[in-house]
């Protein structure tokens, strides 16, 4: 069967057209969705019982607020690198270049150079500070001994009950 009027070229030719029929529709569409995104929002009315918007009151957050509790802000302390009992990374604290440290000496020398005053000066701070935090986490562990929560079979005494792991038990037979 053979249609002279549906030849291969002007088919191409018809095609070819819608395709850029489409191409057009398509351009003028993100055209249009572009367009709107940048039209100003209509007016909302404000205050009244008539507001359309509702605005919630934020929750009273006392002294006493848990941890993550509504409008509430997480506990910290001064120095986030430290933890509670005191223990944790040395976090120097900030210093402007010019004047006196808090050391009471600049820290660059007139040449240019880092003091080395105040190098040994930090260095015996953090020295000071490391052996704050042995002391502190020694008094901990002994605490803990005392009270008998150091050691994990302890826990286990205390959270499970006696699950027979020691000399008796096994020579018992049971």
């Amino acid at each position: 069967l053979f249609l002279p009027f549906l030849s291969l070229p002007s088919l191409c030719r018809s095609q070819n057209n819608l395709g850029r029929s489409m191409m057009r529709s398509l351009l003028l569409a993100t055209c249009l969705a572009a367009a709107s995104a940048f039209v100003p929002p209509s007016a909302v009315p404000v205050g009244g019982a008539q507001s359309a918007v509702t605005m919630q009151q934020r929750p009273k957050v006392t002294q006493k607020a848990k941890p993550l509790s509504p409008g509430s802000n997480y506990p910290s302390t001064k120095n986030i690198q430290k933890q509670a009992s005191g223990f944790g990374s040395f976090l120097q604290r900030f210093q402007k270049t010019e004047g006196k440290s808090k050391y009471g000496m600049p820290i660059f020398l007139p040449n240019g150079n880092i003091n080395p005053k105040y190098l040994a000066a930090e260095r015996a701070e953090m020295a000071a500070n490391q052996k704050l935090n042995m002391k502190a986490e020694a008094a901990k562990t002994k605490k803990m001994k005392a009270k008998g929560t150091f050691f994990l079979d302890d826990y286990i005494r205390k959270k499970v009950g006696n699950v027979g792991s020691n000399k008796e038990y096994y020579q018992s037979g049971r």
